[in-house]
């Protein structure tokens, strides 16, 4: 009977210890070899464009990255249209798989000086690359600060892509940060959790005890 304890106890351990599938993790360390890539997907659709050619390398002048070096985050900035114009500063990631849905997670910040706002939207997509095809999004003002988001994305056949846009009146944005991004296999909400196990594992070791006797 004991062993049979001990079998059960070494299965919920390792269910505990399980891990879901990431399928993305981007810290931003090099943003010009994502550029150089064929995974991810830049586009600069600001009208006009701005002297700026979209996401690039964070200033560490403007502010640091949530982790790691100093310039460790990709940034969008005023720049990216120009004077008076709209912009529309978009950026995709590599295609991941959506059969069994997943959870994002990134970093976002502003540098939300007196009379300047950033807004983002951002999203996921069945595979395409344009804001007109995300399926789900959200729209928010980036804050003072590095805060974190997630969105949760339905399990659906094929692949899909996350995108954000910078974008809003030239004249009043002014630079956004992104960082820190984990996408993961959504059955991560089916792993139990490890006060459920330590009460399973208990349970079982008194069930083994009152046999015993």
């Amino acid at each position: 009977m004991m062993k049979k304890v001990m079998l059960a106890l070494a299965c919920a351990v390792a269910m505990g210890t399980a891990q879901a599938d990431v399928l993305l993790v981007e810290n931003f360390n090099d943003v010009n070899a994502l550029r150089d890539g064929d995974q991810w997907i830049f586009e600069n659709a600001s009208e006009p464009p701005g002297i700026a050619p979209g996401w690039v390398q964070g200033n560490p002048d403007v502010f640091e990255a949530h982790m790691g070096e100093p310039n460790a985050y990709i940034a969008s900035s005023f720049q990216s249209a120009a004077p008076n114009g709209q912009l529309d500063d978009r950026l995709f990631t590599p295609l991941f798989s959506l059969e069994n849905g997943a959870v994002a997670t990134f970093w976002l910040r502003g540098a939300n000086d007196f009379g300047f706002f950033d807004m983002v939207v951002y999203g996921y997509t069945d595979g395409g690359a344009d804001p007109l095809d995300f399926i789900l999004q959200e729209v928010t003002t980036a804050p003072d600060g590095w805060t974190q988001y997630s969105i949760t994305i339905d399990a659906r056949a094929g692949d899909g892509r996350l995108g954000f846009v910078h974008t809003g009146p030239e004249a009043t944005s002014n630079y956004v940060g992104l960082d820190t991004l984990r996408i993961v296999d959504g059955r991560e909400g089916d792993v139990p959790e490890p006060a459920t196990l330590l009460i399973m594992g208990i349970g079982l070791a008194g069930l083994a005890a009152s046999r015993r006797r």
